[in-house]
């Protein structure tokens, strides 16, 4: 049945096209033909159960996904927002036991280029093989009408609060491409460059009882062949050091600490999984920093960065 008004998960929340950092960055899931980028919260695993979906799972069997579906302008079974909603409340009455569906207010969400998207949403109690299960939904029209993304956190429903809040920090770095995509070959050199991963926050002092150096580390997908580059700011005197390496531990790019230049240069990249590090680069090196990681499909120079993010000689206060 259609219920009462509820004000769930991301009722109030903006999403915009600015990564913020929330202390639960684990994996990043960043994917151009997909069409955004999303940090996991820590511990949690991030897989793609097919070609359009991907799956975040966390403990206690809760998980939330994103699957993108494809309008009628390119093909697919959906002309608007109501449409499909209709089918995804279809789909879970026709396979619940039994199941009470809320209605919800509408969340804002804002792309890279700064178009104002609406998301829809509501909240379903039901019960399945005997399991009581809590389920949110958003679906939110892309800017250029050619997909829906269908957005899910699913808990029992005694752990549905419990990692809420985990679930709505992760949606806050969901980065959406704007409607070009911010990919195409077309354009100025250095407008399609996305941030694919970005993190502030303080590495040392060395860990001299274990003799260990304090890192930082990050893994994320590449989906398609392009190009990389990285932005490491540091306090001025310290030697933060930044790192990209293959899955089969090839170095890609770093760049050096003790430099206030702060970019690399672009290097390519084949499609799979990549290790992003930062850290010490010596023993007394001890420093707030800032991190980004950039990816477009066209190479592109320190120029076009300073840019599109700002000097190339700088420091942290």
């Amino acid at each position: 049945m259609i219920g009462r008004n509820w004000s769930v998960l991301v009722a109030a929340l903006a999403i915009t096209g600015v990564i913020s950092t929330f202390g639960c960055v684990g994996k990043t899931f960043s994917d151009v033909h997909l069409g955004y980028s999303i940090d996991a919260p820590s511990g949690w695993d991030v897989s793609q159960p097919d070609a359009n979906t991907v799956r975040i799972g966390g403990p206690a069997g809760v998980y939330f996904k994103i699957q993108n579906v494809a309008s009628t302008a390119i093909g697919g079974n959906y002309g608007d927002v109501d449409a499909l909603l209709a089918n995804v409340k279809c789909q879970l009455v026709s396979g619940a036991d039994t199941i009470s569906i809320y209605a919800a207010g509408n969340f804002d969400v804002y792309d890279v280029d700064g178009v104002h998207l609406v998301g829809r949403q509501f909240l379903t109690d039901y019960t399945y093989a005997g399991t009581s299960v809590r389920e949110w939904y958003g679906i939110v029209e892309h800017a250029s009408g050619s997909i829906f993304y269908v957005l899910s956190y699913t808990a029992a429903s005694e752990a549905y609060a419990v990692y809420e809040q985990d679930v709505i920090d992760s949606l806050r770095t969901w980065i959406v491409s704007g409607a070009s995509g911010n990919t195409s070959s077309s354009g100025p050199a250095g407008s399609d460059i996305v941030v694919f991963l970005e993190d502030s926050g303080h590495v040392g002092p060395y860990d001299y009882a274990n003799d260990a150096y304090d890192k930082r580390t990050y893994e994320l997908t590449i989906s398609d062949p392009g190009y990389v580059a990285l932005c490491v700011v540091d306090q001025a005197g310290e030697a933060i050091t930044g790192w990209i390496f293959a899955a089969d531990g090839t170095q890609v790019t770093f760049k050096p600490g003790n430099f206030a230049d702060v970019y690399t240069n672009s290097t390519p990249v084949s499609p799979g999984m990549y290790t992003v590090k930062i850290g010490q680069d010596n023993m007394t090196t001890e420093s707030d920093f800032l991190l980004q990681m950039y990816f477009s499909l066209r190479p592109f120079t320190i120029d076009d960065l300073v840019t599109r993010f700002g000097p190339r000689v700088r420091v942290l206060p």
